[in-house]
């Protein structure tokens, strides 16, 4: 099974990323991370590299110029291109790469769920600049006060009226919750129905009983917006929900928004790499030129040991995400190994900027130091899209059938 194939797309997107992330993302990584401000002009310069708003709903050819086999039968490669693109960018700043490819989240129900007319839609609410001349972004309004990870316990509700549904609730914790421009949002349409009832509704951001909330206030990925969203009976037309159509494939209710996770799940995993690659080399490089009780600190075995660990975990969970990504482009299920990509890639991020921490000593506690910055970055990938206590119970499920108590 060739889960992790190196041929000149996948390489050369690689590059042109890793290219990227040196250039343009690092040297701005700790002034956004300081300021927690979105990096509005660097997402303009990735949008002309194919890094668009809109790209998830528009296929692989705006990043790789290659033509997508539009069969759906056919194995596809973007989910791959998703895992190696993000670990470089995340090598960069996990912030600015969820700020470049936030709108991502709330793409990907639509490329998945959504009728022609919808991703129509979408494209246009994303189309131009804002008010402020920033480019538009688009929010997944998922997570709320009570029911982050148990999205089966969701509290907003949609009720019918007419042609149009009318939404009530609040969402907290949502990428680009103050700035988005398009809205995906999830709520409750049939209180009985439990889980079944569930249903995704794009709403755009001019939409009376729409009310983006306070941004948050984080520990690390500051680059990245995080907002409160709420619905004061907000009318959306029946048209813009999901799942609507006889050509989406998909019911469009919980069941698939769960399968949906199961696609970007191995790229939050990989993104988790991609922080806990920027520490290793940070340390390795230090190792190879530095000395120790006057002697070559690459010849103490407890500092090589430490690196080799640290090696050995990267490996594991990059090739973790590539198999899940695999899965994914070849339509096969992936619950298990999706869910597995984003724990151990989020264990290995902590676990690694942490030992980092430990083996640079006072230095690394400075602020504006990059280790310290990757260790309070790494902390988010254990809770998002799922705890690691949510993974595990997924894997154990899918090991017994049964949900652990």
């Amino acid at each position: 099974m060739d889960i992790f194939h190196d041929s000149p797309l996948f390489s050369g997107v690689r590059q042109m990323l890793n290219g990227f992330a040196t250039k343009m993302v690092r040297p701005i990584a700790i002034k956004h991370d300081q300021e927690e401000s979105m990096p509005w002009e660097l997402m303009k310069l990735a949008s002309a590299l194919g890094l668009t708003q809109t790209s998830i709903v528009d296929g692989r050819k705006k990043l790789t110029g290659v033509e997508e086999d539009p069969d759906p039968k056919k194995p596809k490669s973007q989910a791959r291109l998703a895992v190696a693109g993000s670990e470089e960018l995340a090598w960069g700043c996990a912030g600015i790469c969820l700020a470049i490819g936030g709108s991502g989240l709330a793409a990907s129900p639509i490329a998945r769920m959504g009728t022609e007319e919808q991703k129509q839609e979408f494209r246009k609410l994303l189309s131009g600049n804002d008010d402020k001349g920033h480019i538009k972004v688009a929010a997944m309004a998922l997570s709320e006060p009570g029911t982050g990870s148990d999205i089966s316990g969701m509290k907003t509700i949609a009720r019918q009226d007419g042609d149009h549904w009318v939404i009530r609730g609040s969402k907290q914790w949502i990428t680009n919750g103050q700035s988005a421009a398009v809205y995906v949002v999830w709520a409750q349409t049939d209180e009985a129905a439990g889980r079944a009832g569930v249903r995704g509704f794009i709403i755009g951001r001019d939409t009376p009983g729409l009310v983006p909330g306070r941004k948050e206030t984080k520990l690390g990925i500051r680059a990245s917006e995080t907002a409160q969203v709420h619905f004061e009976d907000c009318r959306v037309h029946k048209d813009m929900m999901l799942g609507i159509g006889a050509e989406s494939g998909a019911a469009g209710g919980l069941a698939d928004t769960k399968k949906m996770l199961d696609s970007t799940r191995p790229v939050v995993g990989a993104q988790g790499v991609g922080i806990a690659r920027a520490a290793y080399e940070f340390l390795l490089d230090r190792v190879r030129g530095g000395t120790l009780h006057g002697t070559p600190m690459a010849s103490h075995q407890h500092i090589m040991f430490e690196l080799a660990e640290m090696q050995m975990e990267i490996t594991a969970s990059r090739m973790l995400s590539h198999r899940a990504a695999w899965l994914a482009d070849h339509h096969l299920e992936n619950v298990a190994e999706a869910s597995m990509s984003k724990a151990h890639g989020a264990r290995t991020a902590q676990w690694v900027t942490t030992r980092a921490m430990v083996l640079l000593g006072e230095e690394a506690l400075e602020p504006g130091h990059p280790v310290e910055k990757w260790y309070r970055d790494a902390k988010i990938y254990d809770i998002f899209e799922g705890t690691g206590q949510i993974q595990r119970r997924i894997i154990a499920k899918q090991m017994t059938g049964q949900n652990p108590t």
